[in-house]
């Protein structure tokens, strides 16, 4: 039995990992600490649970207090690095939500307290997991593209979960680096995993285009006192559901708002940015980024000495009769499983599975169809979990992501951020410094 504790009792903290350790895997694991900041986070943690977590506001507190294995961190991505240096330092292991943390000097303490100690990081990216995801793994592994030669790769969020990067914590770098660690992390994770290789050199480009101030004359610091109210279509009201008990209830522990204006005069984060990145044997990436698109989802096709192989997941789409229902935006029910590509007015039949093709180099096209995965992030959620929590000895796939991947995926974005700010070329190894 494994003693785990988690810090960071958020949707993320509480939805994607205490609530299964409590019951999916409580033959194998026992939850035995909770950490946060806001207390009243953590009492309503306690409620759902349904059980006596002993609770602390101080992680050291909970370090010395509580005889746990592995501490999970879910905080926000600016404090990751403190906490898991610590639970490192007091001889934890750890389990950590991307991105592993947000600059390069977080990055190297955390890689040389993981050397020091002799302890163990793992990155919870759980779009490797997914049966989609493995499946382009698999066919790279065989060789099927040959030596590849250059990786084009697009990723899309609508206007329901790019808007909310905007209204969270996440809108200031300070806290998330922006999208170009935040969320790009999981997609460089990706593109390194793929490629099984590391990123040595970084160009990019990065700008706010679409939740910009002007966008939205009157607008207030935050929806609940905004004049705009209803009439917005970024409006998000916080006195239902989980909304209310999670955040709205506890904004006097903290001041945090969890509906800030996505058109906010303080936001520093781009919503659209390009990357040109060179990997070993000459392999060129090329990513893009929007935060504002009519559909979610993302495209990538790997041109190699064989042919080309694409991917294409149309996450969700917006359909017409949707697109003004402002009220549905909130509980995203208004986004569809659907293929942007041949969606028609009112279309109501949804995805049941995705393609990849290769097309030989000279001519023809081979299809893999695979069918829609069920659950979080494409199926990746639970397979993820299952091989924390249970078996982890079989990986031959190399699913499962450690502290130099966490760093990779990182840095990528990291020297990204820096090009853009500097504009100039980024090499991976001046963010590393002296570390390995």
């Amino acid at each position: 039995m494994v003693k785990y504790c988690i810090v960071g009792t958020g949707s993320r903290g509480i939805g994607m990992f205490a609530r299964d350790l409590v019951s999916e895997y409580a033959d194998v694991a026992q939850l035995v600490g909770l950490c946060d900041a806001n207390i009243g986070r953590l009492e309503y943690a306690q409620a759902i649970l349904g059980q006596r977590i002993p609770i602390f506001t101080d992680f050291d507190e909970m370090m010395k207090t509580v005889a746990c294995d592995t501490v999970i961190v879910t905080t926000k991505d600016s404090t990751h690095h403190e906490f898991i240096v610590k639970a490192l330092r007091s001889g934890r292991d750890v389990i950590t939500e991307k991105p592993m943390t947000i600059d390069d000097e977080k990055v190297r303490a955390i890689l040389e307290a993981e050397r020091e100690t002799g302890k163990r990081v793992r990155v919870s990216f759980n779009y490797r997991y997914a049966p989609y995801k493995t499946k382009v793994k698999e066919l790279l592994m065989q060789g099927i593209v040959g030596q590849v030669h250059s990786v084009e790769f697009r990723w899309y969020l609508d206007t329901v979960h790019g808007a909310d990067y905007f209204r969270r914590w996440h809108r200031q770098k300070r806290n998330s680096g922006g999208l170009l660690v935040h969320k790009a992390t999981h997609h460089f994770d990706l593109i390194n995993w793929w490629l099984g290789e590391e990123p040595i050199d970084v160009f990019a480009f990065g700008s706010r285009q679409f939740y910009r101030p002007e966008r939205k004359p009157g607008h207030g610091v935050r929806c609940q006192a905004c004049e705009l109210g209803h009439n917005c279509e970024f409006y998000l009201d916080l006195s239902r559901g989980e909304y209310r008990t999670l955040y709205l209830d506890q904004e006097a522990h903290d001041g945090y708002f969890r509906d800030q204006c996505v058109f906010s005069d303080d936001t520093d984060i781009e919503d659209t940015v390009s990357v040109l990145a060179r990997y070993p044997n000459h392999i060129q990436l090329t990513y893009a980024l929007t935060a504002a698109t009519p559909f979610e989802g993302w495209q990538v096709a790997f041109n190699g000495s064989k042919g080309r192989l694409e991917a294409f997941e149309p996450e969700f789409f917006i359909t017409e009769g949707n697109q003004s229902d402002f009220a549905s935006r909130e509980g995203k029910s208004v986004r569809m499983p659907v293929d942007w590509r041949w969606a028609n007015p009112g279309q109501k039949e949804t995805l049941t599975s995705l393609q990849i093709r290769f097309y030989p180099l000279f001519g023809g096209v081979q299809t893999f169809e695979l069918p829609l995965g069920n659950g979080g992030h494409g199926g990746g959620d639970r397979l993820l979990k299952d091989h924390l929590f249970r078996d982890s000895t079989a990986d031959p796939l190399g699913h499962q992501a450690g502290s130099r991947a966490g760093a990779m995926s990182v840095l990528l974005g990291v020297a990204a951020n820096r090009s853009i700010a500097q504009g100039r070329l980024v090499s991976i190894s001046e963010l590393l410094g002296g570390t390995i």
